[in-house]
């Protein structure tokens, strides 16, 4: 008796296809949510699109590239100097120190877009007829120093200037030398920083000539004996006749101050 043949099944060669096409579509499925999680980096992609756009049309690849650049130089242009306030630095460093030391009242600051501005009481700097460098004067000195090596570029001149008082009896020759030795001392503690070209330095000794109170009080002595220091910005050299102005009107000095300035200082 013949045996009967047993037929295949219609689907069963197929079954795997079904099974491969699952973990494709599932692949396909990750790869679309990782794609989905990432970010692109817009340089990375713009290099390669620049790479394919070199490869494929080098001409008009470099004509893009000199566009970019011509673009670039055409925005720096545009910038000024005027927008860049670098001397400022200086100004803020002396600032944040005076009043973090509660020193507002021996230490005056000022600026302008020309010039900063320091006017130290004797209190500060040196004790009645010495030229010995007080302690808390070397403490602004110091900040001072820090801030000049960040703007030295930007530095004109640093004009150092020493004053005395008038006193009953004539001491005419010692205010003189004593204001003039006051400023080469601190002009000297600056130097020796060695933070910006010790020729951008200049010491005056001015003695009882350059008065900013009355000389016939006690109070306007002890304002009048002071050091002060102009540093003016590059391109502005300093006008002391101005800067003592200035420093007239934003000073708490009162109209009694006032009247004892001499009048060669009031352009």
């Amino acid at each position: 008796m013949a045996r009967k043949k047993i037929r295949d099944s219609d689907d069963g060669g197929a079954s795997w296809l079904v099974t491969y096409s699952d973990m494709v579509t599932l692949l396909l499925t990750f790869f679309i949510m990782l794609y989905a999680m990432s970010t692109i980096d817009a340089q990375k992609y713009a290099a390669i699109v620049a790479s394919f756009s070199k490869e494929m049309n080098p001409e008009a690849y470099y004509q893009q590239m000199e566009a970019e650049k011509a673009e670039e130089e055409i925005i720096d242009s545009n910038i000024e100097p005027e927008e860049i306030d670098d001397i400022d630095v200086l100004y803020t460093l002396l600032k944040q120190y005076i009043d973090e030391n509660e020193l507002s009242n021996q230490v005056q600051l000022n600026k302008s877009k020309e010039y900063v501005f320091i006017r130290f009481s004797d209190s500060v700097t040196f004790r009645g007829y010495s030229d010995i460098l007080e302690q808390r004067g070397k403490g602004v000195l110091d900040v001072l120093a820090e801030g000049l090596v960040l703007v030295d570029e930007y530095i004109e001149e640093v004009i150092i200037a020493g004053h005395t008082a008038k006193v009953e009896y004539d001491m005419t020759d010692i205010d003189r030398s004593l204001s003039t030795n006051r400023a080469n001392v601190v002009l000297k503690y600056l130097e020796n920083k060695d933070v910006i070209d010790p020729s951008k330095y200049l010491a005056i000794g001015y003695g009882l000539y350059s008065p900013i109170a009355d000389n016939s009080t006690s109070e306007g002595r002890a304002k009048n004996r002071r050091v002060e220091i102009y540093i003016s910005r590059k391109g502005y050299p300093i006008s002391y006749t101005k800067i003592i102005q200035d420093t007239i009107n934003n000073s708490k000095a009162n109209d009694n101050d006032l009247k004892y300035r001499r009048e060669t200082y009031i352009e």
